[in-house]
């Protein structure tokens, strides 16, 4: 029987070794920025509002986000826009990276339609869209183990935009529960399980996410 609970054992410290979470600096990325507008919406919210909320892990409903966005510019055509992009303040995926999440555990987090327009508001901009909102908080990220974090005044932390591997610390707690994730305060970066990363990757989408692995650290 010991013998048993010994090799379990190792199983166990194994596996914790090879497990791997991932951060995505997307939000960080100013390339994913792109020059879309809003309504007003039905909540009375406004667009920073909304997007601020989304970033710290507020389960919200889809009239908290705009059904319809359309093109700052109108001597500019846009076009099919990449798989994650963040516009009006929302944050914005392609049907399919709408279909690897859905194949994954998002707990409360929801994928709302969204309509891309021209600046015209007449023009549909080519493609299929979601706003994501991330519902999902875990208390894992290890602001101790994270040298680089930065403390803004109203408590809120954030990270350098020019993120590396291993520089954001997360604890065990990461690998369990939902796969897509936010760990306030720290701002500005969502995380993600190794298995969705993956399939993410495998669909061609790791760019656009700029996955950074984050070290795991017993505490």
């Amino acid at each position: 029987m010991l013998g048993i609970e010994f090799q379990e054992s190792i199983a166990a410290m194994t596996q914790s070794r090879n497990a791997r979470v991932w951060a995505s600096r997307a939000f960080m990325d100013s390339s994913r920025i792109k020059g879309f507008t809003a309504d007003r919406l039905p909540t009375g919210m406004n667009l920073g509002q909304m997007a601020e909320l989304n970033e710290t892990g507020e389960r919200m409903s889809a009239e908290h986000f705009p059904k319809e966005i359309f093109a700052n510019y109108p001597d500019r055509r846009e076009k099919k826009q990449a798989d994650l992009v963040l516009a009006a303040g929302a944050v914005v995926v392609s049907a399919a990276c709408a279909d690897v999440l859905k194949q994954f555990d998002l707990g409360h987090s929801s994928l709302y339609p969204i309509r891309l327009f021209q600046h015209d508001r007449k023009t549909p901009v080519e493609g299929v869209y979601f706003c994501l909102n991330i519902g999902e908080r875990k208390g894992a990220f290890l602001r101790e183990h994270s040298p680089l974090v930065e403390e803004f005044g109203d408590r809120t932390l954030m990270m350098p935009p020019n993120l590396h591997d291993d520089e954001v610390a997360v604890s065990p707690a990461a690998l369990e529960g939902p796969d897509l994730w936010v760990s306030p305060p720290l701002i500005r970066i969502f995380f993600l399980s190794d298995r969705l990363t993956q399939a993410l990757r495998a669909a061609k989408m790791g760019r656009v996410f700029g996955f950074r692995a984050c070290r795991i650290v017993e505490v």
